[in-house]
């Protein structure tokens, strides 16, 4: 099997979200291949591994839909079709912020703006529940994606740093991080939807 081609057995386990060994592997294989296809398309180099971590999520999101094709590369033409489609996003809405408001129209925008809610109160308050939820979830993950998630989204290390520590991929701190949070995120969901 040459290196373009990818394991059906990888693409079958990726099926289970909760299957770490198969992410870890399918980060590990592709997560440089995501990268160069991120900055092929454009992405400002700071912006790369947010994106990279966006379409990490697409696809562990969206990868039970996908079917192979018969052609060789199926399955990386299929990532190169996700990563494009994040990408797109990613520069729409980078667009919308380039542009500003300025001279008079910024004066009144300013005068007719009602004081913001106490920022600094909501942003405790939502990290106390996602730290909350977090610990009630914790017994699905593997030790490792849970270090990697709490040592980067919880007590705000860096990636990089975090990733030396443990001895993992950046690529693979992003995936622990996006499949926990998003966990996290169904679960506060159900709590507020009994």
């Amino acid at each position: 099997m040459s290196h373009l081609e990818t394991r059906k057995s990888l693409i079958v386990k990726l099926k289970d979200e909760h299957n770490d060994s198969a992410w870890r592997d399918f980060v590990c294989t592709y997560e440089g291949f995501l990268i160069r296809l991120v900055r092929r398309y454009g992405v400002p180099e700071r912006h790369v591994p947010d994106v990279t971590q966006q379409i990490l999520l697409a696809i562990a999101q969206s990868v039970e839909g996908w079917t192979d094709d018969g052609q060789p590369g199926s399955f990386r033409r299929w990532l190169a079709t996700v990563s494009r489609n994040i990408v797109v996003r990613f520069m729409k809405r980078e667009r919308k912020h380039i542009g500003g408001v300025g001279g008079s129209d910024l004066l009144t925008a300013l005068q007719t703006a009602e004081a913001p809610p106490d920022q600094e109160l909501i942003h405790r308050y939502e990290h106390e529940l996602i730290v909350w939820v977090a610990e009630q979830v914790r017994h699905e993950f593997l030790e490792s994606s849970w270090q990697a998630f709490w040592l980067t989204v919880i007590e705000g290390k860096p990636v990089e740093a975090v990733s030396k520590e443990l001895n993992v991929s950046s690529g693979s701190i992003y995936m622990s991080r996006s499949r926990i949070m998003s966990r996290i995120r169904k679960k506060i969901l159900d709590l507020n939807n009994p």
